[in-house]
């Protein structure tokens, strides 16, 4: 902050204190700490117009006048550009790019913050599930590359009746990038028609983590039998990891993608029209990827696959000799059957339509199942606190449409 504004900051929060206000309204009033208003309203008025910053216990300042300059030059041209990707994360990268020099990102945070150019962060909450003993450390392991999926919509335009929806795809490793396609409905039809398109140019994941919307589901309409997505990615390679139902957080990576995209795209443009979204949505997901770039440094991955290296006639078939992949994956909450304490309490999840019944000390605990469609099993395991894993249970699991598929 530069000595002249420091010095009428000061005069300013005495001369409010004096007329009465609070700590916490001055504060707020001249974007500064309300530590800082405290300390202000005790100096004595010879004290006021001292530059004392940097020198304490004979130390110089670490930052420069023109480093804060610099800061919020990059953060000015990045608004005039109308660029969706503004933070601190973006201003250091281009800071670095441009001046060839590293800058501290609570420096750029702080400047930032005291010209009014951001908002302080609120702190992330950890370990929320660690009682439900999530599998985190399970899925972290599970694939080299891993994608998610979700939904967007319907969002309404102005004067319209029809709703617009989106499909988000945000790749979890070990690039990070997010894409949004605008579709015409949440559709199995619509979800493959894009999938297709989009990993023709970028890679086709190991995993993709989606939720149970009946678009995505893996058994949409027969028992014990599995659905045309699901056959799409298996012809494909890809394991389908299906999350928890009635639990979006599961998918959290794509879950803040969107909230970046509502935020960034649809609260932050008015659009008359759908053809103007489809630009605008092009140049959003375009940013989104130098960003990605620009703060990730994504690593490139070995011998990536696409589209380009299969036979579309064949990814919706399951008369195919076998599938690329062979393995299901499905996150589930161990739920209650029964009276608590009765002798019909029992716990179970439930599997492309099937209860499978495990003992009550799991209930509220979170299972990693996995169903082998070669050898036609499902494994029910549990994780622990420490990162280890037992398995719980291993049972025959029939999927009907696939049976024989892997015999001769």
């Amino acid at each position: 902050m530069k000595k002249i504004l420091i010095i009428e900051k000061r005069k300013k929060a005495k001369e409010l204190r004096a007329r009465g206000w609070s700590i916490r309204k001055v504060a707020s009033s001249l974007v500064a700490g309300k530590d800082s208003v405290s300390k202000w309203d005790r100096m004595p008025d010879e004290a006021v117009e001292r530059d004392e910053r940097g020198w304490k216990k004979g130390r110089l300042r670490v930052h420069t006048e023109e480093e804060e300059k610099r800061i919020i030059e990059i953060r000015m041209e990045l608004e005039r550009e109308e660029s969706f990707f503004f933070g601190a994360d973006v201003v250091m990268r281009n800071y670095e790019h441009k001046y060839g020099k590293q800058i501290k990102k609570w420096y750029v945070e702080k400047v930032l913050r005291e010209n009014g150019l951001s908002k302080r962060r609120q702190p992330k909450v950890k370990g929320r599930s660690k009682y439900m003993q999530y599998p985190a450390n399970t899925l972290r392991k599970l694939g080299k590359t891993a994608m998610s999926m979700d939904f967007i919509g319907p969002k309404f335009l102005s004067g319209k009746k029809e709703g617009i929806n989106f499909l988000s795809l945000k790749y979890i490793r070990p690039e990070k990038y997010g894409i949004v396609q605008r579709v015409s409905g949440q559709t199995t039809n619509e979800t493959i028609r894009v999938l297709t398109e989009i990993w023709e140019k970028h890679p086709i994941p190991n995993i993709l983590k989606v939720d149970n919307d009946a678009a995505f589901r893996a058994n949409p309409a027969h028992k014990e039998s599995i659905g045309r997505l699901t056959i799409f990615l298996l012809n494909l390679g890809v394991a389908p990891l299906y999350t928890a139902p009635r639990s979006p957080w599961n998918n959290g990576e794509v879950e803040g993608f969107n909230s970046i995209f509502a935020r960034k795209f649809w609260n932050k443009i008015h659009f008359s029209d759908e053809k103007e979204v489809d630009v605008e949505i092009k140049k959003f997901n375009l940013e989104y990827e130098k960003y990605s770039d620009l703060v990730g440094n994504n690593p490139e991955i070995n011998k990536p696959k696409f589209m380009t290296d299969s036979r579309l006639d064949e990814l919706e078939n399951r008369a195919v000799k076998k599938f690329r992949q062979k393995k299901i994956y499905f996150l589930r909450i161990v739920r209650r059957k029964g009276e608590k304490g009765k002798e019909d309490e029992k716990g179970f999840i439930n599997i492309l339509g099937r209860d499978i019944s495990l003992d009550t000390s799991y209930i509220n605990l979170f299972t990693f199942n996995t169903i082998d469609l070669e050898k036609m099993d499902l494994s029910v395991k549990i994780e622990h606190v420490d990162g280890s894993v037992d398995e719980i249970k291993r049972q025959k699991f029939i999927v009907k449409n696939v049976l024989g598929l892997f015999q001769g």
